[in-house]
């Protein structure tokens, strides 16, 4: 693939979506936009989720549309890594390929609810990534829309290696 493009993840917590846009960061050398950094960089992730406003969120969000526009207009394939699970939030990006004169892709990983449950809870014990707060799972899982197929969608559900995936779509 070598236009850019901008590739909009979508998914459950914990279904996968970081360990697959940190492969193709690998193999293609993409530019990811994800919000757990950006907080990080602010100083936020030193505190949990419950202790970051309202205000902080949008800024972050903020902060993120805007990177991604950026580096759309250098010339670069960005992965906005973030669960996008309403149409509105994929539509809000597809606005900004569109803005930008680029095309977008949904990156559907499609892993069943109680997988990502199970790993969110392991997640827990292990400290691996930053939690995600009950409630906000809750609400991803509870008002999640799946991409449909007027998104330009490919799905990932773990079916295949991420390098067979990688391989098959995006070489």
């Amino acid at each position: 693939m070598n236009e850019t493009v901008l590739l909009i993840f979508c998914g459950l917590p914990f279904a996968g979506k970081t360990t697959l846009a940190n492969e193709l960061v690998k193999h293609f050398g993409w530019v990811r936009v994800d919000l757990d950094e950006i907080n990080s960089e602010r100083g936020l992730r030193e505190l949990s989720n419950d202790e970051i406003s309202n205000e902080d969120w949008k800024e972050t969000y903020r902060i993120s549309y805007e990177r991604t526009e950026l580096r759309l207009r250098e010339g670069r394939t960005v992965i906005n890594d973030t669960a996008n699970f309403t149409r509105e939030q994929r539509d809000k990006l597809r606005a900004i390929a569109e803005k930008v004169g680029t095309d977008s892709i949904v990156i559907y990983v499609n892993i069943p609810e109680s997988v990502a449950r199970q790993r969110w809870q392991s997640n827990r014990q292990t400290k691996e990534r930053y939690d995600v707060r009950d409630e906000d799972f809750t609400e991803v899982a509870d008002n999640f829309q799946p991409p449909t197929p007027d998104e330009h969608v490919i799905s990932y559900d773990g079916s295949l290696s991420i390098e067979s995936w990688i391989h098959e779509y995006f070489r």
